[in-house]
């Protein structure tokens, strides 16, 4: 008997794979030791379990009511004595699944900005006390000044965010058309008297590729916490180092190899 593939549990997937983006911060895996990095973890596991659950909802349940929706609509004008009069197409019956899908897209976005701002403040709150001591900016602060970036507001920063935060925007202030100015680059050539029409796996693929922005923004803004420590003088940055390694004659070059890592890893914050 031939084996099918096997079951992958969701939330196994999802571990493994916030595990490889921290594994790019450097001793976050001490941080998890304490308390407050433990709690950020739980936290950051429950708010990416949500958008799993938001992208099953519209995928397993909602789409498919709309399409069977659809398919009963049809049925129904199939089979009328008056169908004659109707002058209904079965693609005009499609509407009522892409509205579905335009809605998603304001859902999806709406997730993302609560969980934007909630990473913000967890990981300002578990690096508070390292920013008391050194007299440091918050992750918000800290971002305007060194990459003159609005954080909360850097949608347009990152090219999945952007797409989607478009859409919403036309759904929510314009009845879905894609009129909303500035255009973007991947609507410039619609029909701005047609409403956004996007299919299924058109969808889907957007809700993973914000997923995946999500679980890299976490190693991101915890980097950007670390990040200014760095920019302190070095004599500073001795006084938190082990005896050992501060009359090293390599510790000067191996924080400036990490400075150089966590630039990397913050790439596209910079324009």
């Amino acid at each position: 008997m031939k084996k099918g593939k096997p079951k992958y549990n969701p939330i196994d997937l999802l571990v493994e794979r916030l595990a490889e983006n921290f594994s790019k911060v450097k001793d976050f895996d001490k941080l998890l030791e304490s308390e407050e990095g433990n709690r950020l973890f739980h936290w950051i596991i429950t708010s990416i379990s949500e958008m799993e659950n938001f992208q099953t909802l519209f995928l397993n349940y909602y789409i498919p009511s709309a399409n069977k929706s659809i398919a009963d609509s049809w049925a129904q004008i199939s089979k009328s004595r008056y169908k004659h009069l109707l002058n209904i197409s079965k693609e005009d019956l499609k509407e009522n699944l892409y509205e579905t899908i335009r809605l998603g897209y304001v859902g999806l976005f709406h997730k993302y900005e609560s969980y934007l701002k909630a990473l913000v403040n967890a990981t300002n709150s578990i690096l508070q006390e390292l920013y008391e001591e050194n007299d440091l900016l918050s992750i918000e602060d800290y971002c305007k000044k060194k990459y003159n970036l609005n954080i909360l507001k850097s949608h347009d920063r990152f090219a999945i965010t952007s797409r989607v935060n478009y859409i919403s925007n036309c759904v929510k202030h314009w009845d879905g058309f894609p009129v909303k100015e500035p255009i973007h680059p991947e609507f410039l050539n619609c029909n701005r008297n047609e409403k956004i029409k996007i299919e299924k796996e058109i969808f889907k693929d957007d809700i993973d590729s914000l997923k995946a922005h999500c679980e890299l923004l976490m190693s991101q803004i915890i980097t950007v916490g670390f990040r200014q420590y760095l920019d302190l003088d070095y004599e500073t940055i001795k006084k938190s180092l082990k005896p050992e390694l501060k009359e090293s004659v390599e510790t000067k070059q191996k924080l400036e190899e990490l400075i150089k890592n966590f630039d990397l890893i913050l790439s596209d914050f910079v324009k």
